[in-house]
Parts: structure tokens; sequence; C-alpha cells
């Protein structure tokens, strides 16, 4: 591994603003590294796209951050992490890194043999979920799957910050049947979206256990870092936003967030 790459940027990029929960957790962990955040806002959502429109986005998508010679990438999306990683890897020069759903980990901290998993409706449909639930998890353990896309929707519009009603009912119509009449105790939040409304899900439903992938991403980037003397030890961790598409509510949305640098339009 080049370690001449040291003071190059870490690249995070999603459709939305679900990766700003990878960017948190990322800050904590590499506090040091210099950040640069891709908002694919003109291919949002990636949920509903087939696998070929995938591959070719998140492709077209990886090859434009290379341009800024990342010494590695984060995909912040679990939709392309699942479905289509594994063959966009062949085709970069540069480390990938994905969000997977812990499976195996999830599966033994149920004491009911019942887990639960969030995501949007493409990932829950997808042969490549169930390929994974397959070789992951015992037979023994029953998964339920949630559509989580209307909670995710209503994150993107940022909805979560200024309207906590509608989000609690939106929450509650999502999970509230199938947890009333199963004994689910442990749920994946399979979309970095969901990891940003965390709390409300410990508010609603106390006895369930939610497990957010973002901190696993984060320490994995850490690792994969250090491993490779890459690892920075000093400096001001600076956050760069660069988005597609035209304007939107994602700025307004990332705002509400706290995020106050400028974003600069791309045209990859």
């Amino acid at each position: 591994m080049d370690t001449t790459l040291t003071n190059n940027p870490v690249a995070v990029f999603d459709s939305g603003v679900g990766s700003l929960s990878i960017i948190k957790e990322l800050k904590k962990e590499i506090p040091h590294e210099d950040l640069l955040y891709f908002a694919d806002r003109l291919h949002f959502p990636y949920g509903n796209k087939s696998h070929q429109q995938l591959y070719e986005i998140i492709l077209a998508s990886i090859k434009f951050l290379e341009n800024y010679k990342p010494k590695v990438i984060v995909l912040a999306s679990m939709t392309p992490s699942v479905q289509i990683l594994q063959k966009v890897r062949t085709r970069v020069n540069t480390p990938i890194i994905g969000v997977m759903p812990p499976l195996r980990g999830t599966a033994r901290l149920s004491k009911t043999k019942h887990i639960g998993i969030m995501a949007t409706e493409g990932t829950v449909s997808s042969q490549e979920l169930a390929a994974l639930i397959r070789k992951e998890i015992a037979q023994d353990v029953h998964v339920t799957k949630f559509n989580a896309s209307p909670i995710i929707e209503l994150i993107e519009n940022g909805i979560y910050i200024i309207n906590e009603r509608k989000t609690f009912d939106t929450i509650s119509h999502v999970l509230m049947g199938k947890l009333e009449k199963e004994d689910i105790d442990v749920i994946i939040l399979c979309s970095t979206h969901l990891s940003l409304v965390r709390n409300y899900f410990g508010s609603l439903f106390p006895l369930v256990k939610f497990i957010d992938p973002s901190n696993i991403v984060a320490k994995d980037v850490k690792k994969f870092l250090r491993h490779n003397r890459m690892l920075k030890r000093s400096g001001i961790g600076r956050l760069q936003v660069i988005a597609s598409g035209g304007k939107d509510q994602f700025e307004q949305t990332i705002h509400l967030m706290g995020i106050r640098e400028p974003i600069k339009r791309v045209n990859p």
C-alpha cells in the first residue's frame, strides 16, 4: 500500500444524508483525517434502482472520487454494498469499504432467536440479502424484514428534525404491527439513514436492541488505515462537502443537522 497517501482524504459517499451517520462516527474514530463527503443527489435514492443501474452509478461515482486521490473510499449505503460492491471492487484501484449488515453477531445477541432487519425496499427484497441471511444465520434463528423506506424518506427530507410527531408516527407504522405480534428482541438498522433516528427507536421500543452498523464501519476504516500505515496522528481533520444535482432540500437538511461547511456542486 502506498504510504505516501497518508495526507490524502478519506472519501465517503451516498445518495443522501444517511452517510452523515458514518461521517459522525469517523470524526470520533479518526479525528485527524480529512474527510471528503460526496452526496450523489443526482441519483437519489439508491434504494429503488436495478442492479445494473446501481452498478453503473456506483462505479461512475468511485471513478469520479478517484480524481481526489483518496486513500480509501467508504460506500456509505447498505443497498449497493449488499448488492453490487464485490463486482465494483474488481473495476477500481482504490480500496472500498462498504456497509454490510452484521448478521452473525446480531443473531448471537438474540435471546428469542428472532431478529429483525430494517432496510430500503430494494435491500429487503434483494436476492443478495437473502443469500447473506442463509450464509450468516443459523437455521433456528428466524428473520423478519421491515421495509423502512417511509422512514428513510422522512429523514432525507429533514422532517425528523422539525416534526417529532410525524417521525414517531411513521416509525410506529413501519414497526408496530409486527413487533406487537412477534418476539423480535434485536433489530439491525440496515440503512445509514436509520442511525440518525436511533433515539426514536429506543423511546418507542425500549425492550428491543437496535444495532447500528455505523460505528462498525468507522472502526473498520481506522483498522484499515492503521494496518496500511496511513493513519494520521496529528492535524485538524477537515470536512469537504461536494454534491451532484441541482439545489434541493439537501443543503437545508444538512445545515439543520449541524453541517456548516459550504457545499460545492459537481458534475461527475
